[in-house]
């Protein structure tokens, strides 16, 4: 048995290759509650942001990545401190923006700015997803109140 492409699964008759080339529809998860550079084996990964610590979470350079590389941050245990998500120090990358159930402007760069911060004060479930097209990291997201998740 082995995993098989649509057309060699179309032809063929083993069901146990039918069965390998099944893909399960679960997230790969992580907390994250101290610093970690990411790299191109994060991509698909939704992490859990832990606040009881402050600490930068940093994403991997361009050049590392590949189109579609992509990732989602949720606030997973509430805590005083503020985490950043940041672009490495050699980049400027992060474009796009955050909106809030509170009805607040949303927070947004339509140039490439440093980081992403889930501000102290943030509460369960804020979140936002980060997309590459190979040149940008594309950031949306939605918090509680608009000013949780800043991007600057």
């Amino acid at each position: 048995m082995a995993i098989k492409t649509r057309a060699e699964l179309k032809t063929g008759r083993n069901f146990g290759d039918v069965l390998d080339s099944l893909q399960t529809s679960l997230t790969m998860v992580e907390n994250i509650a101290a610093a970690k550079v990411l790299t191109q084996e994060d991509s698909g990964k939704t992490f859990f942001i832990n606040q009881a610590s402050a600490y930068e979470i940093t994403l991997p350079l361009m050049k590392d990545v590949t189109s579609g590389w992509n990732c989602k941050f949720i606030l997973g245990t509430v805590a005083s401190n503020a985490v950043t998500i940041a672009n490495n120090t050699a980049e400027d990358t992060i474009v796009g923006g955050i909106a809030g159930a509170d009805g607040g402007a949303a927070t947004h760069a339509e140039t490439a700015v440093d980081e992403i911060v889930f501000i102290s004060g943030a509460v369960l479930g804020d979140q936002c997803t980060i997309v590459s097209n190979g040149t940008n990291y594309f950031v949306s997201g939605y918090a509680a109140d608009v000013a949780h998740i800043t991007v600057s």
